[in-house]
Formats: structure tokens, sequence, C-alpha cells
């Protein structure tokens, strides 16, 4: 059974985040691009139907925007509620990798994932950028990128399970997957923040793709530069 201290922090976040999803779609919105509408081409336009027995219906809330709009209050629920459902679901498929992967997250190896993964993203650019010089190769590109999105996941899993293990030291024991929930709801609250939280999610993105690399995706041995010799 959860503390209270747990279910305060749980709720304390889910709030959190509601509250910022609405500002960022109300008092924040100038500060998100504006969806882009492809010109209309004047043409044949078919007359107005006036037989309808009812009018169109749109689903919308008043002050929350429509649902299915970009940047607005249900967008951004429902963009944090994506991560959170497939961060959680690589948790439960890969639990003994990822947890690998954890046990390397120290306040000392921080700037070296940092480091990898500025060179892993730098070589994924280079690959998007070179391989459609070769027509054969150009389909390749989707694939160097979804790659590069699974390994961004992976490391993100490992780094808010190594949070969790964290706050679990502090709040008391709670499942683990528990103390990673906090961890990706404190990720989506931050995340909310304009700018800033923009800048966070950037540098978290590329922490953990760098982890993902260093742990060769939570391998036993992780990578070294020791294994050219032999």
């Amino acid at each position: 059974m959860l503390r209270w201290g747990w279910i305060a922090v749980l709720a304390g976040l889910v709030a959190l985040a509601v509250l910022l999803a609405w500002a960022d779609s109300s008092q924040f919105r100038p500060a998100f691009p504006q969806p882009f509408e492809p010109p209309r081409r004047a043409g044949f336009r078919p007359p107005p139907t006036t037989d309808l027995p009812f009018a169109p219906y749109r689903l919308e809330f008043r002050g929350l925007g429509r649902i299915g709009g970009l940047f607005t209050f249900w967008w951004f629920l429902s963009v944090g509620l994506g991560l959170i459902v497939v961060t959680q679901a690589l948790l439960v498929a890969l639990p003994l990798r990822i947890r690998r992967a954890a046990e390397r997250v120290r306040p000392s190896t921080l700037p070296v994932m940092l480091a990898a993964g500025v060179a892993t993203a730098l070589l994924g650019l280079a690959l998007t950028v070179l391989l459609p010089t070769t027509f054969v190769l150009l389909s390749l590109v989707p694939l160097v990128w979804t790659v590069l999105a699974i390994c961004v996941v992976f490391g993100e899993a490992a780094l808010v399970l190594a949070f969790g293990r964290w706050l679990r030291a502090r709040l008391g024991p709670a499942p683990p997957l528990i103390g990673a929930l906090a961890g990706l709801l404190l990720l989506v609250d931050v995340g909310l923040v304009p700018v800033i939280g923009w800048l966070f999610l950037v540098v978290v993105a590329v922490m953990s793709l760098g982890l993902t690399v260093l742990t060769r995706m939570g391998s036993p041995s992780g990578w070294s530069f020791d294994e050219l010799n032999w």
C-alpha cells in the first residue's frame, strides 16, 4: 500500500500538469508556433447543402479548445499521456536491460552521457543528409530516425527509473513503476513550461540517447574502447 507521501506527490504532479497544460493553451499560447495551413486553391466549390437534418458538430469545451487541434489543452495532455504510456510499456517489456542502464546513472556520468548523446545526434544528422544523395539509400532515412527515437525512449526510461529509485529512498518503499511514474510526471511538468521546459526536454533527450549508446541498450558489459584490444 502506498504511503500518503507518494499519493500527495503523484496527485500534486498530476494537478500541476493539468494547470500547466491549461496555461500553455491559453495564457502562453502566443509562445507556440501557429499551425501551418496550406494555401487553398481557387476552384470549383460544391454548393452548400441546406437539407441536412442537423448541423455538423465539432466537440469543443469552453475555454479548453477543441479536441484534435494543435497546442490545445487536450493536445498537451495527450502528448504527456502518450509519453507516460510508451515509457511504462517499455519498462514492463525490457525490465532487466533498463535496470542495467539505470544502474550506470550517476552525477559523475551525466556529462559523459551528454557528450555521447551529442555525438550520436550529430552522426544521425549526418546520415540523414548523406543518405538522400543516393536514391537507393533514401528509404533508410526514416529507419535512422526510428532507431534514434527508440534509443531516446529507452534512455529516458532508464533515467526516470533511476530518479524513481532516488525518490523511493526518500519517500519510502513503493513499486519501481510508481517511482518511474513520478519521474515521468515531473518530466511532463517541466516540459510544459515554455522555453525553459523545451530546452530541458532537449537536454534530457540527448542524455537519454547517450545513455543508450554508452550502455549498448542495457547490455551487461556496456560500451568501451577496451573491446578493440585482444
